[in-house]
């Protein structure tokens, strides 16, 4: 209880000391100007993907044209956010030629070609710690230039069903960051307003969704980073159950691949909500495809919904008024849609979820790439301005060197707790169950705030933390234009039920918006 109580006095040091040093931040934003990505104006770039891969399959539209008009989109709004990293933009013409061409000569027909390539011609972007052949694979640190040499598994999967790769996208160094800023390439914006942050550590994917300047695109999670660029910039994110898709030819990776594993996963982002089930099918390692019975019927009628209504999380801020209204809108919705109303439930240790999530991710493991020694010296090069590498990255570096070893006994009882949470969330959502809870406590914030608001993504990765499915979905926009949502989680191996319920929320509320 002492210790306890003594950790929850340093964060609340930490959290003031933030304050302090963010007030010139906040003077020098007064002079940025908000500026909002142009309107798409090209009909092919507002095709949901599994319709354009249909028509692309009866030769009614060439994958040519639709890379093209990607392309010219991309060139268009890049240079207000900032999301790419590096582009393959003929090679990925050429891909695209060779699609059509499959339909015209392969000698199969259309149901044979969905079969074998049920993403044919289709663009899709991929996150920039992931491997893609030929192209940077530095995990944006500008003192680690290196190109992958081979694709990562679930992107090798997507090209092998089809789908044309345009480039990888913009990411904090490392992924260590809510906001995706590094060294490399500078910081992405938000494309309903550039003064606000897309979020991290997937949010050059989530940035390029919502302009309409892609169409889906593979990003991961390890504490939100899928579900929290989604919710900011209005698209839709899916972290699957642990261990659905494969991992190999991300970085970092983790040095205890078992403890990793369990936490981290890559996840399908999409403007549609319906296009988040087709390329979670495609990349799904085959073994947990079966397993998850994707296109299994649920009929969502039958589907139990819960949610709690005040979570009162220590360290995390309450949800401000927009989220309560997106949130409240949601439940009320499923009252009348579902024959069970949504129920109230009461889960006591997600007050202390804040805490759980932190401290036991700290506990993960070190990331591969640099041994202990190194991160010392790179932390003695920082204090003295020599380091190459951003200040979370170092602040990382010193957190898991000190923290789990100093806490030893209270980790012991993290995990105890997070073992406790879990059976608590297994019985009450069962086989059918799913739980509404909001992203964040707000639509996104400004640049740099995210030091602010480090700890308000515990509703996001707690679930990391207990491994279970969840789903971001765009609901409603604020009075400034910004997008809010929700995210529906289900007990693991159970992702048909949160990304049926996705796909009710965009039948209802209308789902992805920009004009």
């Amino acid at each position: 209880m002492v210790l306890e109580l003594v950790i929850r006095i340093v964060i609340w040091c930490v959290q003031l000391i933030i304050e302090i040093i963010y007030i010139p931040i906040f003077f020098l934003r007064l002079f940025k100007t908000p500026k909002k990505c142009p309107p798409i104006k090209n009909d092919l770039l507002l095709i949901r993907a599994s319709e354009l891969a249909r028509r692309i399959r009866k030769n009614q539209i060439s994958s040519v044209a639709v890379v093209q008009a990607y392309i010219s989109r991309i060139n268009e709004v890049n240079s207000l956010i900032n999301a790419v990293i590096e582009n393959r933009f003929p090679e990925a013409l050429e891909d695209a030629r060779r699609a059509d061409d499959i339909v015209l000569h392969s000698g199969l027909n259309e149901e044979q070609l969905s079969e074998k390539y049920p993403l044919l011609g289709v663009p899709i972007t991929i996150k920039g710690s992931i491997a893609v052949a030929g192209l940077n694979h530095g995990a944006g640190r500008v003192d680690y230039q290196e190109k992958a040499k081979r694709d990562a598994v679930a992107v090798q999967k997507a090209k092998e069903a089809g789908a044309v790769v345009l480039l990888i996208s913009n990411i904090p160094e490392l992924c260590l960051n809510w906001e995706t800023t590094n060294k490399l390439i500078g910081t992405t914006a938000n494309p309903y307003n550039t003064t606000r942050t897309p979020g991290g550590s997937s949010g050059g994917e989530a940035s390029l969704l919502a302009c309409g300047a892609s169409l889906m695109g593979i990003g991961s999670d390890i504490c939100g980073s899928v579900r929290l660029p989604a919710h900011f910039c209005g698209v839709w994110g899916h972290k699957p159950t642990p261990y659905v898709i494969s991992t190999v030819g991300h970085r970092p990776d983790g040095l205890n691949k078992k403890r990793w594993c369990n936490y981290f996963t890559f996840g399908p982002m999409t403007r549609y909500a319906t296009d988040l089930r087709l390329l979670l099918s495609t990349i799904a390692e085959p073994n947990m495809k079966s397993m998850l019975e994707l296109h299994q019927s649920v009929d969502v009628k039958k589907i139990k919904l819960y949610y709690i209504q005040d979570l009162n999380c220590f360290h995390a801020k309450n949800f401000n008024k927009n989220v309560v209204t997106a949130f409240e809108k949601v439940v009320a919705h499923f009252d009348v849609v579902c024959q069970l109303e949504c129920t109230k439930v009461t889960i006591p240790l997600m007050r202390n979820c804040a805490q759980l999530c932190f401290l036991s991710l700290l506990d993960v493991g070190k990331l591969n790439g640099m041994c202990e020694g190194e991160q010392i010296f790179e932390i003695f090069k920082f204090l003295t301005g020599q380091s190459k590498q951003a200040f979370n990255t170092v602040s990382l570096y010193m957190l898991r060197s000190v923290v789990p070893t100093v806490l030893s006994k209270f980790m012991k009882q993290v995990s105890r707790n997070l073992d406790k949470l879990r059976d608590d969330f297994i019985k009450i959502l069962g086989d059918d169950g799913v739980f509404i809870l909001p992203s964040h406590c707000s639509e996104a914030p400004y640049h740099n705030n995210v030091y602010r608001t480090v700890f308000d993504t515990a509703y996001l990765t707690i679930f990391n933390a207990l491994g279970f499915p969840a789903t971001n979905c765009p609901v409603m926009f604020s009075p400034d234009g910004l997008p809010v949502g929700i995210q529906v989680v289900a007990a693991p191996n159970l992702d048909r039920l949160t990304l049926c319920v996705a796909e009710e929320i965009e039948r209802a509320f209308g789902g992805w918006k920009f004009t």
